[in-house]
């Protein structure tokens, strides 16, 4: 029988099967997300232009965020740096740890490795599946957005919504990295799930204070400077939302390109180190 060295066609398709229920409900609640910020930004934008002042009462930060700033920005940044990112985390998470420790805790990896399977093409199967799963739910979310908002608005904006959403995979590829040599590194299932859970969590928190603390917040009197300091201690920092935004435009901020090469060097690294230590390690099979 021919052994199976880089990859596995059978392990590729169970773990499809595997998560597929998963999969589903995560995509549903990220079309739900992405739909429902649509129709939240297009009544948002149609107030403000048929209100040429601000509303009286409210202040001038709230009411039409003067300097060039407004609330679908606002709205536009808090979907692609918390609220889209929350659902596509949990999924990462989940997958990364089900396909090595998951499967060393319950003991399935013993039937694996006792077909003519190496452990090269067990990682590097499961490697291709976290690459690939991720692109394809945010590439249908990025579909039904881009379809959403020629409906709701008119105007696609395709650029700058396809610069944002491969920004977005750049930054699960990073994260499912970390969490897949976290599930090589652990036998057990719970730490492994400790270990990505947890960087993921502070990633998320970590993101959801550097935002009250970016420049444009800061400036309209709704931030707080110091709290600019969790953009540095998370991996979301490296996720630039106000460059990746300049692209279509007539002058784009190329300061996402760097960010965006060392969010792909974390993936690269920490899929090389995790199959390296799988490949290594003495299992309790």
């Amino acid at each position: 029988m021919k052994t199976t060295r880089y990859f596995s066609g059978h392990l590729f398709r169970h773990d499809l099967r595997s998560n597929l229920l998963l999969t589903i409900v995560i995509l549903l609640i990220m079309l739900m997300m992405a739909n429902v910020i649509n129709v939240a930004m297009s009544i948002m934008e149609t107030d403000m232009a048929e209100t040429a002042v601000p509303a009286v009462g409210l202040p001038g930060a709230m009411a039409g965020f003067p300097g060039g700033m407004d609330m679908t920005f606002l709205l536009n940044r808090m979907y692609f740096t918390v609220i889209g990112l929350l659902p596509l985390f949990l999924l990462i998470v989940l997958l990364a740890n089900g396909l090595v420790a998951g499967q060393v805790d319950n003991g399935s990896m013993a039937y694996i490795l006792s077909t003519p399977t190496k452990r090269s093409a067990v990682t590097l199967t499961h490697i291709v599946y976290l690459v690939l799963l991720p692109l394809v739910v945010i590439g249908i979310v990025m579909a039904m957005r881009l379809a959403s908002n020629t409906v709701l608005r008119g105007d696609p904006n395709a650029a700058e919504t396809a610069a944002l959403y491969a920004g977005m995979y750049v930054l699960a590829e990073a994260l499912a990295g970390v969490c897949f040599l976290g599930s090589c590194l652990f036998d057990r299932s719970r730490h492994s799930l400790a270990f990505g859970g947890g960087i993921a969590v502070w990633c998320f928190l970590a993101s959801l204070l550097g935002m009250f603390g970016t420049d444009k917040l800061v400036n309209i009197g709704v931030g707080v400077e110091q709290l600019g300091i969790f953009n540095r201690l998370t991996l979301i920092g490296l996720y630039d939302i106000e460059s990746l935004s300049t692209v279509g435009s007539g002058a784009v901020d190329t300061a996402f390109v760097w960010k965006l090469l060392v969010l792909a060097a974390v993936a690269v690294v920490c899929y090389t180190a995790g199959a390296v230590r799988f490949s290594r390690k003495d299992l309790p099979l």
